[in-house]
C-alpha cells in the first residue's frame, strides 16, 4: 500500500547572510541543532526543538538558551519568512529516515536550507 512520505524540499538561497538577521532583529531567538519533531498527519501543525540557541537583543547575540522550541502552523510559519541566508550559508541536511508500515519501510530524504528569519513565530525557552 501507498504511504505519504516526506517530500525533499528545499530553500533556494536568498541575499541575507546570518549576521545581517542578528543585525536587524530587535528581539528575537537564534536557534541551531534540530533535536525533535512533532507534526500532525496533514502536515499543518508542528513542533519543533533544538539543542541551543541565542537570545537576541537589540541586533546582538545574547546569552545562551538550553532546548529552545518552536510552534506553528505550516502556511503561516513559512508567509512569516523575511530574510534569508545567501548561497555561502546554505548546508545540505539529511533525514536518515522516513520509516514508516509494517513491514518497516524506509525512504531517505534530505534538503538544502540557509539560516532563515521569521517574524511573530510562538517560541518557548529555558535559560
Amino acid at each position: 500500500i501507498p504511504m505519504v512520505r516526506m517530500t525533499n524540499v528545499g530553500l533556494l538561497p536568498g541575499p541575507d547572510s546570518l549576521e545581517s538577521m542578528i543585525a536587524a532583529t530587535d528581539d528575537g531567538v537564534l536557534m541551531d541543532t534540530n533535536r525533535s519533531w512533532s507534526i500532525d498527519d496533514k502536515r499543518l501543525n508542528f513542533q519543533f526543538g533544538c539543542e541551543i540557541g541565542w537570545e537576541i537583543k537589540g541586533g546582538k547575540r545574547g546569552r545562551l538558551l538550553r532546548n529552545p522550541t518552536y510552534t506553528g502552523i505550516s502556511p503561516r510559519f513559512w508567509g512569516a519568512m523575511d530574510m534569508l541566508g545567501g548561497r555561502s550559508e546554505l548546508t545540505f541536511w539529511g533525514t536518515p529516515n522516513c520509516g514508516k508500515g509494517q513491514p518497516m519501510q524506509i525512504g531517505h530524504t534530505g534538503h538544502p536550507a540557509a539560516p532563515a528569519r521569521f517574524r511573530g513565530i510562538r517560541v518557548g525557552v529555558r535559560g
